[in-house]
């Protein structure tokens, strides 16, 4: 359904990123949205941009077995954010 986050003075919901195929498995989704929501944070991101990388970094995940075998380099992350349809961005609830 997407994810949710609050920064103390908005509440916004993420859609998920479109999975190109049917999720494979689904280990280590959330740990690689945890993971890239923070390292979007430690890389100087806002609220908005570290919603946008977590959803891609699950989907790559479930695309593979296991739970590190399809996590994306930062690179890899902003090349399929500008491919992105353009709904996919943090609406406010």
């Amino acid at each position: 359904d997407g994810a949710y986050a609050s920064d103390g003075k908005r509440r916004l919901k993420m859609p998920i990123y479109p999975d190109p195929s049917p999720p494979y498995e689904r280990t280590g989704a959330g740990d690689a949205f945890t993971s890239t929501f923070v390292a979007a944070f430690i890389h100087g991101s806002d609220i908005e941009g570290a919603l946008q990388w977590g959803p891609i970094n699950s989907m790559s995940v479930v695309q593979h077995v296991g739970a590190q075998a399809g996590l994306l380099t930062q690179t890899q992350l902003n090349k399929l954010l500008k491919q992105s349809p353009k709904w996919y961005r943090p609406k406010p609830f």
